[in-house]
């Protein structure tokens, strides 16, 4: 599957150096696939839109979503966070059965900075892998005449399951909560683990994130 653009999306509330390392594992996995990335300070990443620092809420994110699919022009899009890894195969090159359905990819995983410990979570914007014109009918709806930035509460538009197709594979994505986004917590089920394929121990993950760090939670 190539006819897809890669749309990363940040509020640049990370530390530096750990986005930093989230972009270069980031172009490692998307290969030659275009990249638009939407921040709120200018990166040097991809086809970077910088749309000033107009603060964080889940309004703010999904204009900034709406800006990138508005730029893109392929069929599909897929979703990327700054505070997300993506695993090499089965999620990018994912091939959707139905081309005209939104996915959205259940093997992604929780890991809060200090746990030393993985907990399933059942959706997640961070991996979305849908048709470009119906995520565009999808944000318009959830931001709605409010065209400027807000922190208002949208339109819960992307509910869980609501309109959107499960897809999984062996390898998962890893969000990453380290209390410099948006929320520290976030719902997740009921499964951890200690251990993940391709991304191994959650503790020794986190040593390759924070290597000098005193990891507490």
């Amino acid at each position: 599957m190539k006819d897809v653009t890669v749309i990363y999306y940040t509020s640049n509330r990370e530390e530096e150096e750990f986005e930093t390392k989230v972009r270069k594992r980031l172009l490692k996995s998307i290969g030659d696939l275009p990249l638009i990335s939407i921040s709120q300070k200018p990166i040097s990443f991809g086809e970077n839109i910088c749309v000033g620092d107009v603060g964080t809420s889940d309004h703010n994110i999904y204009r900034q979503m709406l800006i990138g699919c508005k730029k893109a022009k392929t069929k599909f899009i897929c979703t990327a966070e700054a505070d997300c890894l993506y695993p090499p195969t089965g999620y990018f090159d994912f091939t959707p059965p139905d081309e005209s359905a939104a996915y959205h990819h259940m093997n992604v995983w929780i890991l809060y900075k200090g746990s030393g410990i993985f907990r399933k979570k059942a959706f997640s914007l961070s991996a979305l892998f849908t048709n470009r014109e119906y995520l565009l009918s999808r944000l318009h709806r959830s931001v709605g005449r409010r065209e400027q930035w807000s922190t208002a509460k949208p339109h819960p538009i992307f509910h869980k399951y609501k309109g959107w197709t499960p897809f999984t594979n062996d390898l998962p994505v890893i969000n990453i909560k380290t209390r410099q986004g948006m929320r520290w917590f976030t719902g997740t089920e009921q499964l951890v683990a200690k251990e993940l394929p391709h991304w191994g121990a959650a503790a020794k993950l986190e040593e390759k994130l924070w290597p000098k760090e005193q990891k507490t939670i």
